[in-house]
C-alpha cells in the first residue's frame, strides 16, 4: 500500500511541477524586484541550504509523505503511535516522536527553514499525497469473483 500511494503521488506531484514551473524561494528572493510585485525587496545575499534544480511546487518530499503518513494512518487506525527514529547522521542520538503526524510537521519546517520550499508547497504536496493515499484505500486490492 505505501508503495502503490507512494507512486502514484509522486507520477501526480511531478505532474503538477512541471505544470505549474513555480521557482523556488533561492531563486525568487535575490530576484525579487523581477517579480511584479512592488511589496517585495530582492537580497541578493541570501542563500538557501538547499537547492533543486527542477520547479518548487508542489513539495516531492512531502508528497510521498503525506500518502505515507496516510497509509500508516489508515492501516493501523490512528495517528497516535510513539516511535523512535534513530540518526545516521549522528551516530548514538535518537529522536522521539508521539504520531506519524508530528514527524511531517517537523519535515514541512526543515523544507522551508532550508530554503527549499515555500509553506504552500508543502501543504498543497501533503494534501495531494493524502488524496491518492484515500483513493487507494478506496478504489486499489479490490475483491475479485467469489
Amino acid at each position: 500500500m505505501e508503495n502503490l500511494a507512494g507512486a502514484d503521488a509522486a507520477i501526480n506531484c511531478w505532474n503538477d511541477k512541471y505544470y505549474w514551473d513555480f521557482w523556488r524561494p533561492w531563486n525568487a528572493i535575490p530576484h525579487a524586484a523581477e517579480d511584479g510585485n512592488p511589496l517585495t525587496e530582492p537580497d541578493p545575499t541570501w542563500a538557501a541550504l538547499i537547492t533543486a534544480p527542477y520547479p518548487e511546487h508542489p513539495s516531492g518530499h512531502l508528497c510521498l509523505d503525506g500518502a505515507h503518513l496516510r497509509v500508516l494512518q489508515t492501516f493501523f487506525g490512528t495517528d497516535e503511535i510513539g516511535f523512535d527514529v534513530a540518526s545516521v547522521q549522528f551516530p548514538g542520538e535518537t529522536r522521539h516522536y508521539d504520531s506519524f503526524s508530528e514527524v511531517l510537521a517537523e519535515i514541512t519546517e526543515a523544507r522551508i527553514w532550508a530554503g527549499l520550499h515555500y509553506r504552500i508547497a508543502d501543504v498543497q504536496a501533503e494534501l495531494l499525497g493524502r488524496n491518492v493515499a484515500d483513493y487507494m484505500a478506496s478504489h486499489y486490492l479490490q475483491p475479485v469473483g467469489d
